[in-house]
């Protein structure tokens, strides 16, 4: 499968990039020149841009051709209110305006748990909320199979290989979860059909990944558009 990752130097970007290069056609879509040669080495193309001047024409170079997109690029909750609108929003929606353009077969899009009510969260993480609620929103009316990955607090450190995943988790305010293990995550879910139209909360547990992932064999209908739906407030 031909596989682009936007947001590949970041650290569960990268970390989602080097599992993929072992058994797919990776792209990496970059802003840093001065990695190209190491990302090459894990085994990607590798497309650089300035996200200043030419970021729409590159993401649609990036993504021509492509069966799948990951969209794993963020300035996480800690960061600048620049750095968040152009990436947790502006790329996430270029990138999916390239995917509905080039008929990708799936998009894969790291958001972050509470999106869905950035109005319900403290003050310092609106914006950041704010900018994956307009990017999940998007993707949901786009047309595309695509499914949306809400991960709890991340943190640092290895993996457990076990999380709890649903479509509204409950009880997670104060539950982290590593950036390894979301790496895997979004991994996973790459290939997982069952995920499509799907926003999925995820947390550390004690459910083997793909198991957790499994929400076919659960018997859970897919509840597409949900962010639009706004529930109650947790």
């Amino acid at each position: 499968m031909k596989v682009l990752v936007i947001g590949a130097t970041g650290k569960i970007g990268k970390r989602v990039l080097k599992s993929l290069a072992k058994t797919h056609q990776v792209t990496a879509l970059i802003r840093y020149p001065e990695l190209q040669a190491e990302y090459e080495k894990m085994g990607a193309r590798v497309l650089t841009v300035d996200v200043e001047k030419e970021l729409e024409k590159k993401i649609h170079e990036a993504t021509a051709g492509q069966d799948a997109v990951i969209v794993a690029a963020t300035a996480g909750a800690e960061g600048a209110s620049k750095e968040i609108e152009l990436l947790d929003r502006n790329v996430a929606m270029k990138a999916i305006d390239a995917a509905k353009k080039e008929r990708v077969r799936h998009v894969v899009l790291l958001s972050a748990y509470g999106a869905d009510q950035p109005n319900a969260a403290p003050k310092e993480l609106f914006n950041f909320l704010s900018a994956n609620n307009a990017a999940d929103e998007y993707i949901e009316h786009s047309g595309l199979n695509y499914t949306i990955i809400c991960p709890v607090t991340i943190v640092e450190g290895a993996g457990k290989g076990s999380i709890e995943a649903s479509e509204d988790l409950s009880d997670a305010r104060d539950a982290t979860i590593s950036e390894t293990d979301v790496a895997t995550v979004i991994a996973a879910a790459l290939d997982n059909r069952g995920l499509y139209g799907r926003r999925i909360e995820i947390m550390s547990g004690s459910t083997p990944i793909n198991e957790a992932l499994d929400f076919d064999s659960r018997g859970e209908a897919a509840t597409a558009g949900r962010t639009t739906l706004r529930r109650p407030q947790r």
